[in-house]
């Protein structure tokens, strides 16, 4: 059986993809910045001495790491307004994957934040630095150049997950497709339409993960001068924001 790709048809349906590019950018930047901030935070927290609330945080991690993208949107799209929270399916959909997005970002901020030396912290509070000055100032700087690399490509495989937002009526890159393939059944060209999209953004962001791999190569290859100049300026920090408290 021949099939005859349609190139007529793709030139037309193509620019009406330029709205679903964007909704496809809104969910994933916006899964991503409440993803992020909520992991960063939960990170931050798995350092109190509380039991429960460790507990709390490795539940959440075990939960929404194990479970299938699909059931939790469909959860935050079908559920959810049954209890009294409605949400739009693009809300749905960005919530959805926030929560699955911060439990594995959770988990490499959490082993990111373990290799700051323990060091960091006493010295901070014996000079009686506040808790929050401490992680925004000494803390945090240390573990984003820790994380940004493997952040990166979680950011990447984030991006992809986004085509599951279809299956909740958000109209991204994939719903389009697939609504245009069920009126004008082209699967060949529709496919290759969204192949396109997603392998573009995806590859913008590989680029960015390689740039980041390049420029730790280098650090990396002055390793005595390198530490020597990180140990500086966490002592100079360290100084100043106690000489300022």
């Amino acid at each position: 059986m021949h099939y005859a790709f349609d190139w007529t048809f793709v030139l037309h349906v193509l620019p009406r993809f330029a709205r679903a590019l964007v909704v496809t950018l809104q969910v994933f930047v916006s899964a991503l910045l409440i993803s992020t901030s909520g992991a960063i935070m939960m990170a931050l927290w798995s350092r109190r001495e509380s039991r429960l609330l460790r507990a709390f945080l490795t539940t959440f991690s075990w939960l929404f790491r194990g479970l299938p993208e699909l059931i939790v949107l469909l959860f935050a799209y079908l559920a959810l307004p049954q209890m009294g929270v409605p949400l739009s399916p693009f809300w749905a959909a960005t919530l959805g994957l926030a929560a699955i997005g911060m439990a594995y970002e959770y988990e490499i901020f959490r082993a990111a934040l373990n290799a700051v030396p323990n060091g960091q912290f006493e010295a901070a509070r014996a000079l009686g630095i506040a808790p929050f000055t401490m992680s925004r100032r000494i803390i945090l700087p240390q573990v984003l150049r820790i994380v940004l690399a493997p952040y990166i490509t979680f950011a990447c495989s984030s991006l992809k997950r986004t085509a599951v937002a279809s299956a909740v009526a958000v109209p991204e890159v994939m719903g389009l497709a697939e609504r245009f393939n069920e009126a004008f059944q082209k699967p060949f060209e529709l496919m290759l339409i969204a192949m396109v999209f997603y392998g573009g953004l995806s590859s913008l962001l590989m680029l960015t993960e390689l740039l980041v791999e390049r420029h730790f190569a280098k650090t990396q290859a002055h390793p005595d001068a390198t530490l020597g100049k990180r140990m500086n300026e966490s002592d100079a920090a360290l100084t100043g924001i106690g000489g300022s408290a």
